[in-house]
């Protein structure tokens, strides 16, 4: 066998990291996630019987597919814990750290529905307020909607300010082993890290309603940076307990998209700590994934200053303006597109079988070698997914034969 030849057979694991590295395979990664279509499917009562009591593991087992298994998997009962979502942070028992509020008097109710928090911080008190409903369920949501921000006026800064300051950041390395562990051969583990990318891209997406957040960012940009500075310390406890877990693959940001983080903000404010994560990351070993799922068009030509390693659920045209072609020479060859699926090819009502069929013609015939691409399904397989067109997508992945960059 040729040196540059591929195993004759890998694991999903082996066949990812693989792709990352740009080393030979024995096929595609084919990796959709399913946790939206599983929660929506549960809470309507139309889970297939085959799917009953699995986990995300499992579902991948029985679909024949990789794992998507970034961060944690969200369909465990009681596994997600949203006490401080308002601040843009979860916790979760796969995770490489938990995060502690200490030193300050804190509140919260949860009725099921509404989860109201009320923190007093010695400048001021802050009152988060957020919303998930049964509808929300079964249309795969697994998030909380927000109904009260963190920040409502400039007044608020020094509270939150003083917050982040009390916010204890907790290494549990066990918990994400057994997360690895549970994952195995079926995927790659990936460590979970912020979704935001830097305290201010946090500020924008997290904090403060979206549309508020330009007016502070035009009248307030010395104040709305010194509080992204004083909210560092919490990103740096983090990038450290991750370059210290036993994680090959770290999620780190997501969230990008060139109107709502448009390329002059993505240059000065998100950029820069992805560089700064990137760095540190690979001194430690390790390859870092970052979540593309918006508008990628003009961000584009920005990414590879980046260095990070997986730009991971890449949604392509005709849901946005660039192709997967487009974003596989963008990338390439340091950097490894995690998507490709647009997730409306899944929907009958979106694509007709002969429409998806040439669809996949088209993509198949567009991604070249087929190097430095773990196939997915952008950003999630939805709820009213047609699971014949996952066993299709399968086939077609099998037949495309080995890779070889």
């Amino acid at each position: 066998m040729p040196q540059d030849a591929p195993p004759r057979s890998m694991t999903h694991r082996q066949r990812m990291l693989a792709t990352i590295r740009g080393e030979p395979t024995d096929q595609l990664p084919w990796a959709p996630r399913m946790d939206l279509w599983y929660i929506a499917q549960r809470a309507r009562g139309t889970l297939p019987p085959e799917f009953a009591g699995l986990h995300m593991v499992e579902v991948a087992e029985l679909l024949g597919v990789a794992c998507h298994s970034i961060g944690g998997d969200m369909t465990l009962p009681g596994g997600r814990d949203n006490s401080l979502r308002g601040l843009g942070i979860d916790n979760h028992p796969d995770y490489p750290y938990r995060v502690e509020l200490r030193g300050l008097p804190i509140e919260s109710t949860d009725d099921g529905e509404h989860l109201r928090t009320r923190i007093c911080a010695p400048a001021g008190e802050l009152f988060l307020h957020l919303f998930r409903s049964q509808g929300m369920a079964r249309d795969g949501i697994s998030l909380p909607f927000v109904k009260s921000y963190a920040i409502r006026s400039v007044d608020d800064f020094e509270a939150v300010a003083q917050v982040f300051e009390h916010l204890d950041l907790i290494p549990t390395p066990e918990s994400y082993r057994t997360f690895q562990r549970r994952i195995g051969e079926q995927g790659l583990a990936v460590a979970r890290g912020p979704v935001a990318a830097s305290p201010m891209h946090l500020i924008l997406h997290e904090l403060v309603a979206m549309d508020q957040f330009f007016y502070l960012y035009h009248d307030e940009r010395p104040a709305l940076h010194a509080l992204a500075k004083r909210m560092e310390p919490f990103f740096e406890a983090a990038l450290e307990a991750l370059a210290t877990c036993d994680a090959e693959v770290i999620f780190w940001g997501a969230n990008y998209d060139q109107d709502l983080t448009w390329p002059p903000f993505f240059e000065a404010e998100i950029a820069p700590w992805l560089k700064k994560v990137s760095d540190r990351l690979h001194a430690a070993g390790k390859f870092v994934l970052t979540h593309t799922d918006g508008e990628n068009k003009r961000l584009l030509p920005l990414y590879p200053a980046c260095g990070f390693d997986v730009a991971e659920s890449f949604c392509p045209a005709p849901m946005t303006k660039v192709t997967l072609a487009e974003m596989l020479e963008g990338l390439r060859p340091k950097t490894t597109v995690w998507g490709g699926v647009p997730s409306v090819a899944l929907l009958d009502d979106a694509m007709t079988d002969t429409v998806f069929a040439r669809h996949l013609d088209e993509l198949f015939a567009s991604i070249g070698p087929g190097d430095h691409l773990i196939l997915g399904v952008s950003d999630n397989v939805p709820p009213d997914a047609n699971l014949e067109r996952l066993a299709e997508i399968k086939q077609r992945v099998e037949a495309f034969g080995p890779i070889s960059p």
